[in-house]
């Protein structure tokens, strides 16, 4: 192998992992340009070294150039696990590992000289990650929820209080009803929340003084 093709191989996948990583740069993710451009490059390097071996020592017997690329495939695992965080009931970075096991996997692509797969499947993963886009979009039409608050007759100040609260999380009120009963005060909040919207308002309302329970439907 010339270096002529080393060198285009390498840069060709410096080239499909940065188109990915810049994706994942734009959207502020932690694992980004560089992340990408080095985990592509280093898979076409594993990917070329496979093929060297092969090349030199393929007349020995029992040289397998495939041996090294499955150890990517399954040592890239540990990169994208890193990448994934758990916060509470939700998990954040998944994509981002995702995408780092598909650069893994065009970087063995370039690597081999296979440009026409690598280059489509560059174009695919950026297609898919810009459906985030899309997805927000759809979550920003969020779902009708009802927040049940009882409030004493004393402190009616706290429907307000609980308004504020929820506008500083971002969550839109579409209407809301009271009903008097004896010393307290049952109050219906219909809100447009999305799923990504975080619920710790509910908390905080209910830390509010006069408010007697509060209750998410």
């Amino acid at each position: 192998m010339s270096p002529v093709i080393i060198a285009a191989r390498i840069l060709i996948s410096a080239l499909f992992g940065g188109l990915v990583g810049f994706e994942r740069e734009i959207h502020g993710r932690a694992a980004g340009l560089r992340t990408h451009i080095l985990v592509c490059v280093g898979s076409t390097l594993f990917m070329l070294t496979s093929i060297l071996i092969a090349q030199h020592y393929g007349h020995i017997g029992g040289v397998d150039p495939s041996r090294i690329a499955s150890g990517v495939v399954t040592g890239i695992g540990f990169l994208g696990a890193g990448a994934i965080i758990r916060f509470g009931a939700s998990v954040k970075g998944l994509t981002t590992a995702a995408s780092i096991w598909a650069v893994s996997a065009i970087g063995l692509a370039a690597g081999a000289g296979f440009f026409l797969a690598a280059a489509i499947t560059t174009g695919l993963v950026i297609l898919v990650l810009f459906l985030s886009r899309i997805e927000e979009r759809m979550e920003l039409k969020g779902c009708q929820r009802k927040l049940k608050l009882e409030i004493s007759s004393a402190n009616r100040d706290a429907i307000d209080e609980a308004k504020r609260i929820i506008d500083d999380y971002g969550v839109k009120i579409s209407r809301i009803t009271t009903d008097k009963e004896d010393d307290k005060v049952k109050v219906d909040i219909d809100l447009l929340l999305s799923r990504r919207k975080s619920e710790d308002f509910i908390s905080e309302i209910s830390a509010l003084p006069g408010v007697i329970g509060a209750e998410l439907e």
